[in-house]
């Protein structure tokens, strides 16, 4: 089992990556993570690093979901954080909005499979940002708005 505080980037550790507060289900995602190392590595170097550079400290909600957390939070079948590929987030630094963060990674040099700015209630919000080629083959710089029933090309 790698340890939790092995960072995988010079910012983000494996227990940021695999963590979750379902703790019934916590030691069987880190035991299913394992096999995804490689994404979940690409995904901390290739888009938390530079969303962090500019926007400063960022919380990781979800990232690596094995099949039981995917089904427990009612994620999608084919989701990206099956296979280490996506994380949820939302800034840190005060000021820093979601609509700033989402409006920077659709414009900018990121290489991202996907960004959705979620909104599904009042007190519930993030983004939701996944890897593009090779790990995604299409659709990729796909921008979408969700309001908790609708997805919305932004």
């Amino acid at each position: 089992m790698t340890p939790l505080d092995t960072r995988i980037s010079p910012n983000f550790t494996w227990r940021e990556l695999t963590d979750t507060s379902r703790d019934a289900l916590l030691a069987k995602n880190r035991e299913e993570a394992e096999r995804f190392k490689a994404p979940l590595t690409a995904l901390a170097n290739e888009l938390l690093e530079p969303l962090r550079a500019q926007f400063g400290p960022i919380r990781i909600n979800s990232a690596f979901r094995g099949p039981s957390l995917n089904a427990a939070v009612k994620g999608r079948p084919g989701s990206q954080h099956l296979r280490g590929e996506a994380a949820d987030l939302v800034p840190l630094r005060e000021g820093v909005t979601l609509e700033q963060m989402f409006r920077w990674i659709k414009a900018g040099p990121l290489k991202y499979g996907q960004v959705i700015w979620e909104c599904p209630s009042p007190d519930s919000r993030w983004i939701h940002l996944s890897l593009g080629e090779p790990w995604r083959t299409r659709n990729n710089r796909e921008a979408l708005y969700f309001d908790g029933k609708t997805y919305t090309p932004r």
